[in-house]
């Protein structure tokens, strides 16, 4: 584990939004890895992500839908945890990085049609020193959520 430039938990709206709004935090691909293809469209793969996090004590702070790409023409849902200690940890790197919210799921149409389900898959090393072993675990355990989710 490191060290960050900053990290916190939050359940304010507001931040999640304003971490969400940016042009940057949206544009940031780099920290969002491609996990999955779902079966399903969209909006039961959203009912079906947020069902499955529900059952494992993670309800949805917030779901925000968006248009990305040149021209806005395409949709995507962005969906923010909180986790079972509370409130969803936020982690900047840097003081110019955009603030990243650590249990966010992205679920968008892919330019194929296929619904393409996202999230930042962060080694254990690379998050902060200290963090509670309920935090770690609702973080390890993202992967196995959205996989039992979309099973």
């Amino acid at each position: 584990m490191k060290s960050p430039f900053r990290f916190w938990m939050t359940g304010g709206i507001a931040m999640i939004v304003a971490a969400l709004g940016g042009t940057r935090a949206f544009g940031a691909e780099e920290r969002l890895t491609r996990a999955s293809v779902s079966r399903f469209g969209v909006t039961e793969t959203v009912q079906r992500i947020e069902a499955c996090a529900e059952r494992h004590g993670m309800p949805v702070l917030v779901r925000l839908q968006q248009s990305v790409g040149e021209d806005n023409e395409r949709q995507r849902l962005v969906i923010v945890f909180e986790s079972t200690q509370g409130g969803t940890p936020v982690l900047m790197t840097s003081s110019d990085a955009s603030p990243d919210l650590l249990l966010r799921v992205v679920v968008q149409r892919g330019a194929n049609g296929s619904t393409e389900v996202m999230w930042r898959g962060a080694a254990l090393d690379e998050l902060p020193e200290g963090l509670s072993p309920e935090l770690l675990h609702d973080l390890a355990d993202l992967p196995a959520l959205v996989a039992e989710a979309l099973s």
